[in-house]
This record gives C-alpha cells, sequence and structure tokens, in this order.
C-alpha cells in the first residue's frame, strides 16, 4: 500500500471524474484522481460541445450544485447559442462548442489548484475489497492505494475496442490502452458486465473546405452563460483568442462582447447515400460485427440511411474543435466504415469536395455495468463504497457523465 490513505478515491479523469474528484475534495474530503494520462483529463473525445436540450439544463443544475463543468465552459467556448429561441421555453436551450484544447488544460488547473485533490497518474487494474467492503485500488505496476470509498468513471475503456471497417484493435479511445484487468477484476467481484458501443466522425481540414459552399451558423449576439459565477465576470477567458486564433477560419462573426468562431451547415445528398448503401457491408454497425447496443441520439450515417431510406438528406454540422486548430469536426456524420469510403463520402458534399481527412470516424465497443447493481446514490449494492458514475452505468454524453460524478463524489464524500 502506499503511504496515503483516502477518504475517496476517483478512477478516472474524464466529465464524472473530474466531478466527482472536485466535489469530494471541495466537502473537506481526502481526495485522490487517478488517471491513465494526466494530459488527457477531461478529454473531449467526441464533440466538443457542451449543452442543448436536456443536457443544457443538465449543466445548470451541476452549476446550481457547486460543480465545474459550467464554469469550465465559460471560460473556454468559441461559441455558445441559444437553441430554439422563437419556441417555447421549455425547449430553449444553451448550447456552447468548446476550445477542446483550453478545456482540457482549464480543468486540469483547477484539479491541481483544489485543495484536499491529489491528481497522480496510472492505471489502475484491481479494486482491492475486503468481505463486501471496498479497501482501496491497485494499478498495474504494483503501486496499491488505500481509499475508504472507490469512484469508478472509467468510460470507454473496460475491455473496449475500436473498429473501422475490417479493422479492429484493443483501445480505450483513438490511440489510448483499455482497461482490460478492470473489466476482468469486477467480473472476479460479482458484477454483471454487459456491451455497449458507440461512435464518432471524421475530423478534416479547414484549409480543405470550400466555407462559401455553407450556411454560417453564428454565435449569440449578447452575453451567454452556463453558470451564474461567470455571468458576473467581466473576462472569463483564460487565453486572448485574438492571438490564439489560427488564421484558416473566415470570421463571419465578431461580436461585440466576445469572438466567437461560426459554426457551418451542409446537407448530404442522394449521391453521399448512394457511397453508403453500396458500403454497408463494411460497415461493422450495420453488419452486425457490433453486438453492443448503440445510442439513442447519435447514431451512424449508416443506420440513419437505412432507418430512413426515404430521406433524399441529412443536416450536418462543420464544427471547429478550437481557436489554435485547423480540425473540424463533422456533427451527424458519425461512421465505422473504412477511411476511404469515408473520403468517398464526405467529397459527394459541394463544400467537402476537396476535404482531406485528419482524423477517420470510428466506433467503439465497451463493457458497461447494467445499472440495476447500483443504489440511487451510485454506490453498488455489492460492495459497500464502491460507486460507479458516466458511461459504466451506461450512459453516453459528457453532461450526463458530469452529473453522475458530481452525485457520486457527494455520496462517497459523505
Amino acid at each position: 500500500m502506499s503511504n496515503n490513505s483516502y477518504d475517496v478515491i476517483v478512477v478516472g479523469a474524464g466529465h464524472a471524474g473530474c466531478e466527482a474528484a472536485l466535489a469530494a475534495a471541495r466537502m473537506g474530503a481526502s481526495t485522490l484522481l487517478l488517471t491513465m494520462n494526466l494530459d488527457l483529463i477531461a478529454q473531449m473525445p467526441c464533440n466538443p460541445s457542451i449543452g442543448g436540450p436536456a443536457k443544457g439544463p443538465l449543466v445548470c443544475e451541476i452549476d446550481a450544485l457547486g460543480g465545474e463543468m459550467g464554469r469550465n465552459t465559460d471560460r473556454t467556448f468559441i461559441q455558445i447559442r441559444l437553441l430554439n429561441p422563437s419556441r417555447g421555453p421549455a425547449v430553449r436551450a444553451p448550447r456552447a462548442q468548446a476550445d477542446k484544447r483550453l478545456y482540457s488544460l482549464a480543468m486540469k488547473h483547477t484539479l491541481e489548484g483544489t485543495p484536499n485533490l491529489d491528481v497522480a497518474q496510472g492505471l489502475t487494474e484491481r479494486v482491492l475489497v475486503e468481505g463486501d467492503r471496498v479497501l482501496g485500488v491497485a494499478t498495474g505496476v504494483g503501486q496499491a492505494y488505500r481509499g475508504r470509498t472507490v469512484v469508478l468513471t472509467t468510460g470507454t475503456f473496460l475491455n473496449g475496442r475500436i473498429l473501422t471497417g475490417e479493422y479492429t484493435y484493443p483501445a480505450g479511445r483513438a490511440g489510448e490502452f483499455p482497461a482490460v484487468g478492470l473489466a476482468a477484476n469486477l467480473r472476479e467481484l460479482g458484477f454483471t458486465l454487459g456491451r455497449l458501443q458507440t461512435n464518432t466522425p471524421p475530423r478534416v481540414d479547414a484549409r480543405t473546405i470550400d466555407f462559401g459552399q455553407t450556411v454560417p451558423q453564428p454565435g449569440h449576439e449578447t452575453p451567454l452563460y452556463f453558470s451564474r459565477e461567470s455571468r458576473a465576470d467581466a473576462d472569463p477567458l483564460i487565453v486572448d483568442p485574438k492571438q490564439w486564433l489560427n488564421p484558416v477560419y473566415p470570421i463571419a462573426q465578431r461580436s461585440a462582447w466576445r469572438l466567437q468562431l461560426p459554426c457551418y451547415g451542409v446537407n448530404t445528398n442522394s449521391e453521399t447515400h448512394r457511397v453508403v448503401r453500396e458500403n454497408l457491408h463494411r460497415s461493422p454497425i450495420a453488419s452486425g460485427l457490433i453486438a453492443g447496443a448503440g445510442p439513442r441520439y447519435c447514431p451512424s450515417i449508416e443506420e440513419k440511411i437505412v432507418r430512413f431510406p426515404d430521406k433524399t438528406s441529412h443536416q450536418i454540422f462543420l464544427e471547429p474543435e478550437g481557436f489554435a486548430t485547423g480540425e473540424v469536426y463533422v456533427q451527424g456524420f458519425f461512421t465505422s466504415l473504412p477511411e476511404e469510403v469515408q473520403l468517398a463520402m464526405l467529397h459527394t458534399i459541394p463544400a467537402l469536395a476537396q476535404a482531406r481527412i485528419m482524423r477517420a470516424g470510428y466506433a467503439i465497443e465497451y463493457d458497461f455495468v447494467p445499472p440495476a447493481q447500483i443504489s440511487a446514490t451510485l454506490e453498488t449494492k455489492r460492495v459497500e463504497g464502491l460507486f460507479h458514475a458516466g458511461q459504466i452505468n451506461g450512459t453516453s454524453g459528457y453532461e450526463e457523465a458530469a452529473a453522475q460524478g458530481l452525485l457520486a463524489g457527494i455520496t462517497a464524500a459523505r
């Protein structure tokens, strides 16, 4: 065992893990946040956006309970909009496009400056249990930490594997190792595990986009924030975006209150759909190679075309990933098709006829622990003092993960 003993150990530093660790430490509990890679804290591996219908109110509730997601988004967004402004108040919601590097850096800065909180790098392989009570965790290099409570926020890492066309390899996310030992350990402890999948779209080079054939989606003209604290803050940015800005973007809007980057709308067409249909047999999602269930609200482009054969086009958004990068996220183009097929699909859209892929889209399949095995406090029923939060419970989305992490951190500290 390490000489250090903690009230709360949080495994994983995604959105659930960050909120869990901050909540526990802010309540006065000695807390350890243990992550595989200190450089990827609060990573946004899919769309670097926060909020929207259902999700936006969650971020505001996180803020009301003292959580960090709203404040961190307000510090680092490149655009914020109010969705559905002409409709009733029940469906109006803020949505921000974050600078994904700044979001991660700002959250790491907050974690490292929080009293009662230690942050350390290590691959957790086992949850240590004595009888039916949690004792701590052990890493793959034999280091053990004693904890009165443990919060697992493993994301997509439990026994994860990535699939792109016919190619598959083990990974928790692209370029990161999976947590194979921890998944096996949870089975040894008597937990039932299931299988889920999600997918991500390609990222393209902004220099290869014809922005003249897109519809700009500007940000809010007047100040808009998630956090009540930010509304009183005259300068919530952690960098000056005018110095951080990549010159490849056409600036369609300079808000009076803050520099913002627009997003851009395009549409698929019959030629796009033809390319997809001709290659469905090469999709691990459509072909059934992936056994896990998928999320309901971000289906792949393959699934959209199969499920809605009468639709002649689907709306796609081109969303910059930050002020200082030329990577553009192709929102609505989730796919696990081979990279050459992804490129052919993109080239059927006039604005993307010359697009170059910087990162190909892929599907990821991973283990989760079906949530009938936890109580309403997120504590597991099988092991006292062990909590699960985020995608390990079957959720999908940064905001749901953060909300569960906040609750788990509070209840673990108590």
